[in-house]
């Protein structure tokens, strides 16, 4: 029995340094398989976490998507709407141009004017009272007192006083104020009056763009032109507005050529004027090209 425990001891010792190395690794591989596991919990939680953050970047995408189509048809209406606020912008910009150059002309008249105020209202009372004044009585006859003659006889009756001619400064003024302040008829009544006693005068040009313009205004194309030519014909500082009027009627017209045509021959005879560059602008909104040099 004694010896048999000997022979044992040496056996469990060997056991027992042989179960040593088996724990250790047992113990190692434990360690290994739980940061396993917490490396995998560790993925699906950034896998949880890169599947929500995607969700709301989808989200995030399509609303801007939809802000972004938003904008582009609100851009779109604008648009739209600017093109036709400019479109109507260039029309009232046209009839308003006329209407300050006619304006400013009339201010500079009216400052010169300021000077000869007295004097021009003493001959327009005159003129009023030659105009009203009633005939004169027959005169009394040398033979038989109060007993009316022939005429060209002693005691024939009188020849009627010869009427005044008005002075071009008030015929002139009186047709541009009735043109502001769109009393169209007196208007066209005083300039042509300045036209039947003042046809040579410089201003006579200006009459005759001023009648075109009441013309265009009410739509009779026709006679605008007509007055337009005029104008153009006669020269001074309204012709080159007249060739750019006269273009915009034939338009109306509905003459394109030929409102084309004048409206490029304005911008070749003037190219560096305010109405070559309204010119211009009208060629290039009905896209048509332009020639002539720009400034």
């Amino acid at each position: 029995m004694k010896k048999h425990a000997l022979l044992i001891l040496p056996v469990l010792g060997l056991l027992v340094a042989g179960a040593q190395p088996f724990y250790a690794v047992s113990k190692e591989t434990l360690q290994m398989m739980q940061q396993l596991d917490a490396l995998q919990q560790a993925v699906q939680n950034l896998q949880k976490t890169v599947d929500t953050q995607g969700a709301v970047l989808r989200t995030l995408i399509e609303q801007a998507s939809d802000n972004v189509n938003k904008i582009k048809s609100n851009m779109d209406d604008l648009r739209d709407v600017t093109q036709k606020n400019l479109a109507t912008s260039n029309a009232r910009l046209d009839s308003m141009t006329t209407q300050i150059q006619a304006l400013s002309e009339s201010l500079d008249e009216a400052k010169a004017r300021i000077g000869k105020l007295g004097e021009q209202l003493a001959q327009t009372q005159n003129i009023i009272q030659t105009i009203t004044a009633p005939p004169q009585q027959p005169a009394a006859s040398a033979t038989g007192a109060g007993a009316p003659g022939t005429p060209g006889e002693p005691g024939g009756e009188a020849a009627p006083p010869k009427p005044t001619t008005p002075d071009p400064e008030s015929l002139y003024n009186s047709g541009l104020t009735d043109y502001n302040g769109g009393q169209y008829d007196l208007a066209i009544q005083a300039f042509l009056q300045y036209l039947q006693y003042y046809g040579e005068t410089d201003r006579a040009s200006n009459a005759e763009f001023y009648i075109g313009e009441i013309y265009s205004s009410q739509k009779k194309y026709n006679n605008a032109i007509a007055e337009y030519d005029k104008c153009i014909e006669r020269g001074g500082n309204k012709a080159a507005a007249a060739q750019l009027k006269k273009g915009f009627a034939l338009l109306e017209l509905g003459e394109k050529s030929a409102g084309a045509r004048e409206l490029r021959s304005l911008i070749q005879q003037s190219p560096n004027s305010h109405e070559a560059d309204l010119a211009r602008q009208r060629l290039k909104k009905l896209g048509y090209p332009v020639s002539g040099p720009r400034r």
